[in-house]
């Protein structure tokens, strides 16, 4: 029986194509955005220290701009869901040309957080909306491969963005890098009026309050939370720890966790569909602490590349095996509010880490802040466990 099953499963992956023209075409528009993103993201730290703001303050625009994205999500994506996901794209891609403009020219802190706030809303709107899109373009039988392919599209970008970004920003200025990102929005605009959208049938014309987040989702993703949270510290202080620490390129522990995760999705995402998401979740989620205890003690190029690989292993295989799970319970017209609400949770965790570890760093060290990140990160596997019960997957998945 086990073996007709294993026959069977097989058989339902080579009839279901999953590499087809239109996940490349989303894949590549996924691409472009956070190509377009994490030039930002690890450059404008940077940015806010060169006009006189401290190592906390370097911080604050990534805390503001995830939280922004966190708090918007459910509302983007059931936005999204009644308005219409591919819409949701084309907007928002053309908002992002007057962002990126703005960053070059804005020099007043303030207004530069109120800026990465906008922006941050109108971001989650695209990650909930595309994501949707993708959800549906996926088999079923080979729902996790997709999505940790799916994932692919942003950890492709990370692992060359920030190093263009700041080569742009070290041989050129910051205003130059600003004017490529709002070059990219517009080819984002452009590409995202080209895909093919299944849009959502729901019998009411507008969200209500009552529908904007689905909590149970919310609560299984707290075990996101817990890891992103580091991920968060990772992002906005990894260039400078390195920077600090004598260890060169400042972009290597990027590259080097990108490359990993591309990796390990390419040769293990698939176990997920043969043998069910706990195979890959639970080894991943365990993973996390290590390399953020790894990261708080490396003073040389090995200690940083070991970090970054298991951080890599760890963070890069656990989203796919937790979406697959989160979609097999869920409502699929309500896929972009499914994923904004995941959003929420692990935007949470990145934009406090960015707070947090910014400012025990800036009081303890870089390294002590990463400590405190282990040991939360610690926390995920038994939320997942605990919160997890109320949304078992059904027999036919």
């Amino acid at each position: 029986m086990k073996l007709r099953r294993n026959i069977a499963t097989k058989l339902a992956r080579v009839k279901e194509p999953l590499l087809t023209p239109r996940f490349a075409g989303l894949w590549l528009f996924a691409f472009i955005t956070f190509f377009s993103a994490f030039q930002l993201l690890p450059g404008i730290p940077l940015r806010i220290l060169d006009l006189g703001g401290t190592t906390a303050e370097a911080g604050w625009f990534l805390s503001v701009y995830t939280f922004a994205s966190a708090f918007s999500a459910p509302i983007m994506g059931s936005i999204a869901d009644h308005v219409g996901r591919k819409r949701m794209l084309v907007t928002a891609s053309l908002l992002f040309i007057i962002f990126s403009i703005a960053y070059g020219v804005v020099k007043h802190l303030p207004t530069l957080l109120l800026i990465g706030a906008v922006h941050g809303a109108i971001w989650s709107g695209i990650l909930a909306s595309s994501s949707a899109i993708m959800s549906e373009l996926i088999p079923v039988s080979r729902r996790t491969e997709g999505m940790a392919y799916w994932g692919l599209a942003s950890t492709s970008a990370t692992a060359v963005a920030p190093a263009v970004g700041l080569w742009v920003l070290t041989h050129y200025d910051w205003l130059t890098v600003c004017v490529e990102l709002a070059v990219i929005s517009a080819v984002m605009a452009i590409w995202s009026s080209q895909i093919h959208a299944v849009e959502s049938e729901l019998p009411e014309s507008w969200p209500s309050v009552a529908t904007l987040f689905d909590w149970r989702v919310v609560r299984t993703a707290l075990s996101l939370a817990t890891i992103s949270f580091g991920y968060g510290g990772i992002t906005s202080y990894a260039a400078i720890v390195a920077i600090q620490r004598g260890i060169q390129p400042p972009w290597l522990y990027f590259a080097v966790f990108a490359t990993t995760i591309v990796v390990v999705r390419l040769t293990t995402s698939h176990l997920g569909d043969r043998f069910g998401y706990a195979v890959i979740l639970y080894p991943a989620l365990a993973a996390i602490p290590i390399a953020f205890t790894l990261l708080a003690y490396a003073h040389t190029r090995g200690d940083l590349i070991l970090s970054a690989v298991i951080f890599g292993a760890g963070f890069g295989s656990a989203y796919p095996a937790f979406a697959s799970f989160i979609l097999g319970t869920t409502d699929p017209q309500r896929r972009a509010r499914t994923f904004g609400s995941i959003i929420w949770a692990f935007d949470v965790g990145i934009g406090s880490g960015s707070l947090l570890v910014g400012a025990i760093g800036n009081r303890y060290g870089l390294g002590t802040a990463f400590l405190w990140a282990a040991a939360l990160s610690c926390l995920a596997v038994p939320i997942f466990i605990w919160t997890s019960r109320e949304l078992t997957p059904p027999r036919s998945a």
